[in-house]
């Protein structure tokens, strides 16, 4: 869309070093932010989540991209015993030294593995993985497009790749609503208890600038995926992608 091609001039700078940074800087308060900024529906979104996945046998693996301190990942295995083993990678090791003690916690270490890794290089061979799942971490990855071509091609043919971002809400009150909240309230709450000052500016920023609906699963078309569809959740305010790699 239009909207989409007008922000990218402006997007916030997204090297790999700077975003690992800037997650271990604020690693030791995420989780208690992400509640308490999110009102807890990011919980719901992850729910809408599983909804999408597909059982296609009794023994699956599982990647987490950017997974943080491992919500996504342990919420996916506790719903679904089929998943039998699951990676989790994220630059950020300050972030997952949080995500490991959660694993251990819910008794998952048998299952769930977290590891330091770079989404537009992945340390996996070609074909590993029936299902790949990214919630709000592929708008803070410096390739898009690099990123999104390692998915493809560390999943299995025929295999699920489901993201989870945050987007734009389309009416036109509440799009100034979540602006003035984005901009403004989210990051002085998020310095106050981060203590990182560019921390909660960046997010608004990353979000603002990322493309949403019909302009990512374009993009997810042309890197190679197929019958990409997109779910907006709660007005909007997130977006639900799920596409598929090719049979053959």
């Amino acid at each position: 869309s239009e909207d989409n091609k007008m922000k990218t001039d402006k997007a916030p700078a997204k090297d790999k070093a700077r975003v690992a940074n800037l997650f271990n800087a604020i690693a030791p308060s995420y989780d208690f932010l992400n509640r308490f900024l999110s009102v807890g529906i990011d919980q719901y979104w992850r729910k809408q989540m599983a909804k999408h996945l597909h059982q296609t046998s009794d023994s699956m693996t599982l990647l987490d991209l950017a997974t943080g301190t491992g919500d996504q990942v342990i919420s996916l295995c506790k719903r679904f015993s089929f998943i039998k083993s699951a990676i989790g990678v994220d630059l950020a090791q300050n972030m997952l030294l949080i995500g490991r003690k959660k694993v251990l916690k819910q008794g998952l270490s048998q299952r769930i593995k977290l590891q330091e890794g770079d989404a537009t290089n992945l340390d996996f061979i070609t074909n590993s993985f029936d299902i790949t799942s990214c919630s709000f971490g592929i708008r803070n990855v410096e390739k898009l497009q690099a990123a999104l071509s390692e998915i493809l091609r560390v999943l299995k043919p025929d295999a699920q790749l489901l993201i989870l971002e945050f987007s734009l809400p389309p009416n036109p009150i509440l799009r100034r609503l979540y602006f003035f909240y984005f901009r403004h309230i989210l990051p002085a709450i998020g310095r106050l208890f981060s203590k990182h000052p560019a921390a909660y500016a960046y997010l608004n920023e990353s979000v603002e600038h990322f493309p949403y609906g019909s302009d990512f699963t374009d993009i997810l078309k042309q890197v190679g995926f197929v019958n990409p569809n997109y779910y907006p959740l709660t007005f909007g305010i997130a977006t639900l992608y799920v596409a598929k790699k090719p049979e053959k």
